[in-house]
Parts: structure tokens; C-alpha cells; sequence
């Protein structure tokens, strides 16, 4: 049987959905995160989940998993022993950065951000290779076996070694991890040029030194973790999510596990995109609403819009990524008063322990959750389909608090925290579109997460979108977009030549170089050759310019008619988003790029049958909505008695078994074939 299962873990909630396409089974399922041991929690669902289904482990052939695990190693700046190795003359490459290193030049209350390896960890050995790949200084093999000991012996266990120009010729950096599985192999080591093998050396020093800083932690989580599914009978190879939108397996993942920030994320844009294309919506933003964060992208023409220069943390990152903007607005987000009596929400989160006040789990802070609750918008007997119990009285003793040190009523306390986690929301949308020059009103909204369904027409409405979707399960799209992601790879080569003086052989031979790079991957990951597939790019720029442009190149592109019609692309391109060219310049060609992908898996979402009957609400319930007087009954619909082509005036609730959708007067909703819920004014 070919049974699959996608567990995404958040900060407060780990989803879990189960599918089996031969015999149309479909399950969904949200369980606590225990921080503690992430294991233990996506062990529960996966259990509760075959329960449910009647299925026993040992029928899952396909595991996919995404997390914000390395991420969250980061933020939260845990103590871990890391050291770094570089080139003599480089040590503080860290902590010197770039010469732009602030966002507001006029906040004197400034203090640069400290390394994330400190400087009596950052050590240097003897060697230099140029700018041409040649070798200048040969590498002195003594200084290397020092510093290595010196780091042992400050109890450092990771190491990340990014050596100058080593994107160019690898060889030192390859010797040194030599010695260190000879010499030194208790240390983990990460070599930048199996990491990102591109030029700019503080970004490429930056995304190795985070692979060591979380290198010990993630190995150690996915064995756990990799371990507890082999006992239980799950057979086969464990994939991961990617920040790309692709997957890969275990194995990779532990060797490169900077790959895998934002993995969770990433895998809710995957999911969102293909439901809003198979629904007829290309031009789309993604707002992912969970219990401790909200994750934002927008994508063009159906494409995911992948950036290399995303950050971490603040800590730069040269990696492929889904480029997407997170804030702090959950709904587990805190409310609070602060000094000067302002009402603030977020980003503090009430995580998933002790979580929200209405938890009853000893939360002592209001949460976006209170506020909804209290409002009329959730329900306190369906709360995860009943699986969890929530106590309203203890949202409205927090309310009440707040109310009365702002001098309001609990009502516009709660409709006050709301409006406060709205408008920094819309703020997030603004900066995936409005400050790029797009307007928001071109796109559709695709809702989702357990809080987003609330919140979305009330966005749509303050951006003037005309359309919100929001997918089936919209609790578990994340989940549910690991299981329709390829396993991907990526491979670069920094050129930085002017491409009309390149020979067309010499950029053929690259390319075929790269390609034997990822397909080899891809194969170590179980992708036959067969089933391959991959695409190249080309970073360009005009000479003299420290930006470029990422154009979409043939694979056989590279003749000398392709390469002016690459150039003629940049050209176009760098006019549409500049507004200008640089005749009387060159264009450089600054990385070449592949990426190669396995075969794509169908949508796990099952078609739904047609509705018999106009939907019926199952009750009504008072709701307090900005956009009515005072308290009014909202029906109060549920997903599992909708069909498709169902449609719901607002205003109205419905209710899924990880969501809930809030339907505002002047709203109508409409259920398609995959159960998504179009929603228009």
C-alpha cells in the first residue's frame, strides 16, 4: 500500500495528514509540539493518526517531514560550541560584515548584531589561493593540526572552515576535512564549498559557520527521530523539507542542515501554490497564520519565488530559499500594556506551553486566541474538533486586566488586540508587495494556517484584494504540501567574467559539470536518472554593478546566438524592474546555477463529492465583528456537511476540524472541486 505522511512541527501545534490515494483516504490531525523532544510529539500524531485510518506503521512507504527546528536553534541563540577556520588575515570577516549593516543609519541606539561564532573561537591557518583559482600561499598543514587542537581543546565539537577564493579551488578546504577525519573525529566539520561553493566571503563565511552552529543539534534530532520510525516498522528513507520547496533525505540533511531553515514554512507556500493554480489563481499571496508566527510570500505567474540573499536571524544566508517575510502574530501571540500604557501584541508567543490564558494551563497572558475566542469567533466546545478543552472565563479574566488599565470594556480590548495583530499583518503583505512595486490588488489571498482562515477576508478587505482562498484542511496545509514537493538539489559555479568574452565550450563544460553534480544527488536520494529533470540560470549584471538579475537560460543555451539572447534578457529585465540600461557597459556573468528536481507527486487533496442540498448551519452563536453593532448571530456552518459547490453568505462561521473561517458581512464563500473555499465581495 502506498501510504503517506507529512508532519510539519510548529511552535505550538505539530500537524500531522495521512494519504493513501488508492483507497481515497485522506486524515488530518494537530497535536501538541513538546519542545522538550520534538520526537515524542510527531510519534503521537503519526500513532493517533494510523489509529484513526486503522493503519498499522509498517504500510508507510513515503515520510516527509518539516520544521522549524533549525531555525528556532538560532533565533534562540542556544549555547552551542562552535568554532570557525579561515584564511590568515580573515579572522574577523564575522564580525566586520558588510559596510551597510543597519536598516535606519539614524538610530544611534544601534549595536551591531554579535558574530555567531565568537572571536576566541575564529582561528586562522596559513594558505592563499587568488582570485583566479591559483595558488598563492601552499596550505601549511602544521598551522592546520593547531588550530584544530585549539578548538578541541576550548571543547568546541563543530567546526566550519571557509577558506579565501576556496568557491574558486577547493583543494585546501578538502585537505582540511581530510585531517580532521584523520586526525580530529569527534569533530563535525563543514567546508563551504560543499555548503554554497559561491563567491562574496562574509555571506559564504556566515551560511557555513550557521551549518556548524546547528550541525550536532540536527543530526541528533533526525537519528532520534529516523530511529523511533525504524523501530515502529516504517520502512525506507526519511525525507526532509528543504527551504528551496523541494525535499531531500536524512541523510542530506544532516550534512547540510542550513538547507533545511524555514523548512515548514516553505512546505505551507509548495502546498498553497499548487491548490491556487489547480483553482485558476497564478498571481498569489500566501498568508500562513500559526500559533506562534505568520509567514508571508508572494509568487508571480504560479512561480515560488526563490532568493539567495535571505537571512536568518539577521545572519545572512547564501542559499536557495522560498523568499517569504515572517512576523511575530500567532495566535498565540501575547497582548500586553507596557510602560506608557500603549496596547502592543506580539512577538512574544504564548507557544503551545502554557500557551493562551483560555489553555487553562497555567498562562498567565492574553493571546490572539483570547481575543477571538471572546469575540464569538471560535468555539470553545469545537477547538481543534473537541480535542482540546479551553476555558472562555479565563480569556476574560485577562481581558478584563487589560481593559481596565487602558480604561475600555472587555470588548474593546479584544476587538483592540485583533485590530493590532491585523494591521501589523497587512503591514507584512505590504512589503511582499506594495515596497516591490506590486500592487496587492492584482493577487489572491490564500489563508491558511489554524489562525489564518480568521483573519483573511478582514486583510483582503484593508489591501483591497477582491478574492481570498482558502484551502481544505487549511490547519494542515503545510503538512499537506510536504507530500506534493520532488526532492530537489541545487548546485552554483561563481564565473564573474564578461559573458560575451566566455567560450561557449568552456560554459557548456561548467554547466555539464554541475549537472553531473546534482544528478548525483538526486540519485543518492532515490531519483533514477530517468525521472530527472533540472533547469539552469545565470546571474548577470552590468560590469561595475554589485547587484545582478537571475535569468532563466536553455540548457542548451550557451552557443553564441543563446548568449545574446541571455544578454537581451537581462537587458529587458534590468529596464522593467529599473526603469533604465547601461548601453556602453558589459554584462558580467556572475554565477551559473542548476537545479534539478525528481518527478512531482500528484496533489494528496481528494476530490469531493457535489452538494445535494443548500448548506445548513449547525447552530447559531453571537459574534462581535467591527463591521456590525454590537453582538449579532452569525449561523454557524460545519466543513464535513459541505459539498462541492456549496456557498455560504457571510456573515457566517465555518468551522473545520483544525480552523475556522470567518465569512464578514458583504462576503460570499463558494467550495470547488478540492473543497477550497473561494471567497469574493
Amino acid at each position: 500500500m502506498a501510504i503517506k505522511i507529512g508532519v510539519d512541527t510548529g511552535g505550538t501545534h505539530t500537524d500531522v495528514v495521512l494519504v493513501d490515494q488508492e483507497r481515497e483516504i485522506f486524515h488530518t490531525l494537530k497535536v501538541p509540539t513538546t519542545p522538550s523532544n520534538l520526537s515524542d510529539g510527531i510519534l503521537n500524531g503519526v500513532k493517533k493518526i494510523l489509529e484513526r485510518a486503522e493503519l498499522p506503521f509498517e504500510e508507510v512507504a513515503h515520510f516527509v517531514y518539516g520544521t522549524t527546528y533549525v531555525t528556532n536553534i538560532i533565533v534562540e541563540q542556544k549555547s552551542v560550541d562552535v568554532g570557525l577556520i579561515t584564511t590568515q588575515g580573515f579572522r574577523d570577516i564575522l564580525a566586520i560584515g558588510r559596510a551597510t549593516r543597519k536598516e535606519n543609519i539614524y538610530d544611534i541606539n544601534w549595536r551591531p548584531q554579535d558574530p555567531i561564532v565568537p572571536r576566541r573561537h575564529r582561528l586562522t591557518v596559513r594558505e592563499r589561493i587568488n582570485a583566479e583559482g591559483e595558488i598563492e600561499v601552499p596550505l601549511d598543514e602544521e598551522s592546520v593540526r593547531e588550530a584544530f587542537a585549539n578548538l578541541q581543546a576550548a571543547g568546541i565539537r563543530s567546526v566550519a572552515v571557509c577558506l579565501l577564493h576556496s568557491y574558486l579551488n577547493p583543494m585546501h578546504e578538502q585537505r582540511l576535512k581530510q585531517i580532521a577525519a584523520e586526525d580530529y573525529p569527534e569533530l563535525a566539520v563543514s567546508i563551504s564549498s560543499e555548503i554554497v561553493r559561491e563567491f562574496r566571503e562574509y555571506e559564504r563565511s556566515s551560511t557555513t559557520a550557521i551549518n556548524a552552529y546547528v550541525m550536532r543539534s540536527m543530526r541528533d534530532h533526525l537519528d532520534d527521530l529516523s530511529a523511533a520510525l525504524s523501530r515502529r516498522g516504517v520502512p525506507g528513507q526519511p525525507y526532509i523539507m528543504r527551504g528551496n520547496g523541494g525535499i531531500m533525505s536524512f541523510k542530506r540533511g544532516k550534512d547540510v542542515p542550513v538547507a533545511i531553515t524555514h523548512s515548514g514554512p516553505v512546505a505551507g507556500i509548495v502546498g498553497a501554490r499548487l491548490l491556487a493554480s489547480r483553482a485558476g489563481f497564478e498571481n498569489i499571496v500566501t498568508f500562513d497564520m500559526g500559533g506562534t508566527s505568520s509567514d508571508i510570500a508572494l509568487l508571480a505567474a504560479g512561480e515560488n519565488g526563490v532568493t539567495t540573499r535571505s537571512k536568518l536571524a539577521g545572519y545572512p544566508v547564501l542559499m536557495p530559499v522560498i523568499d517569504l517575510v515572517t512576523i511575530g502574530a500567532g495566535g498565540g501571540s501575547i497582548a500586553q500594556v507596557d510602560s506608557g500604557d500603549r496596547l502592543q501584541v506580539g512577538p512574544r508567543s504564548a507557544s503551545s506551553v502554557p500557551g493562551p490564558m483560555c489553555y487553562d494551563q497555567g498562562g498567565t497572558e492574553v493571546a490572539i486566541t483570547d481575543a477571538n475566542l471572546f469575540t464569538g469567533r471560535l468555539n470553545a466546545d469545537y477547538f481543534l474538533a473537541g480535542a482540546r478543552k479551553i476555558n472562555v472565563d479565563r480569556s476574560i479574566q485577562g481581558l478584563a486586566e487589560i481593559g481596565k488599565r487602558l480604561g475600555l470594556t472587555i470588548t474593546e480590548a479584544a476587538l483592540g488586540i485583533i485590530d493590532i495583530a491585523e494591521s501589523h499583518m497587512t503591514n507584512a503583505i505590504k512589503l511582499v508587495s506594495v515596497q516591490r512595486g506590486l500592487d496587492p490588488r492584482d493577487f489572491t489571498l490564500v489563508a491558511f494556517g489554524g489562525a489564518g482562515p480568521l483573519h483573511g477576508a478582514a486583510l483582503a478587505d484593508a489591501l483591497g484584494m477582491r478574492s481570498v482562498l482558502i484551502p481544505p484542511a487549511p490547519g494542515n496545509v503545510s503538512a499537506s504540501g510536504l507530500l506534493c514537493a520532488e526532492v530537489r538539489q541545487d548546485a552554483v559555479r561563481t564565473v564573474v567574467r564578461q559573458l560575451r568574452s566566455l567560450n561557449p565550450d568552456y560554459l557548456q563544460e561548467t554547466v555539464a559539470d554541475l549537472l553531473a553534480d546534482v544528478s548525483a544527488k538526486l540519485r543518492g536520494d532515490g531519483v533514477r536518472a530517468e525521472d530527472q529533470q533540472a533547469i539552469l540560470s545565470s546571474d548577470l549584471r552590468y560590469a561595475g554593478q554589485s547587484h545582478d538579475l537571475n535569468i532563466p537560460v536553455a540548457m542548451d543555451g550557451f552557443d553564441n546566438a543563446g548568449i545574446e539572447t541571455v544578454v537581451q534578457r537581462f537587458v529587458d529585465q534590468h529596464k522593467q524592474l529599473f526603469g533604465y540600461t547601461i548601453d556602453n557597459r558589459e554584462v558580467e556573468l556572475v554565477n551559473l546555477r542548476i537545479s534539478a528536481f525528481g518527478n512531482r507527486p500528484g496533489l494528496p487533496w481528494p476530490l469531493r463529492a457535489a452538494a445535494t442540498s443548500p448548506a445548513e448551519p449547525v447552530g447559531t452563536r453571537l459574534v462581535t465583528h467591527r463591521v456590525t453593532d454590537g453582538p449579532t448571530e452569525w449561523p454557524i456552518y460545519r466543513f464535513e456537511s459541505l459539498g462541492v459547490g456549496s456557498a455560504i453568505q457571510g456573515p457566517a462561521i465555518v468551522e473545520y476540524p483544525g480552523s475556522t473561517l470567518v465569512v464578514p458581512p458583504g462576503w460570499e464563500a463558494k467550495y470547488d472541486a478540492l473543497m477550497n473555499a473561494v471567497l469574493s465581495k
